[in-house]
């Protein structure tokens, strides 16, 4: 089956952790990485307000580090 864009953008988001699977990442480097894939920063921007509120992520308040929860 085909990812929503919001799953595949999570998906990245923790390859982009590394494969200990990095707690947190810089948000600037992702956006570059996701905006490579071709992901809109509509997307994204929804992607990261909905694993937020499943307490998947949080952002920080510069929105400089994404942080798994």
């Amino acid at each position: 089956r085909s990812q929503r864009p919001s799953e595949a953008i999570l998906g990245a988001l923790r390859e982009l952790g590394g494969p200990g699977g990095s707690r947190s990442v810089s948000l600037p480097e992702a956006l570059a990485l996701l905006g490579s894939r071709g992901f809109t920063p509509d997307q994204v921007g929804a992607a990261l307000a909905e694993y937020e509120g499943l307490d998947v992520l949080q952002v920080n308040p510069s929105r400089t580090r994404v942080t798994f929860v």
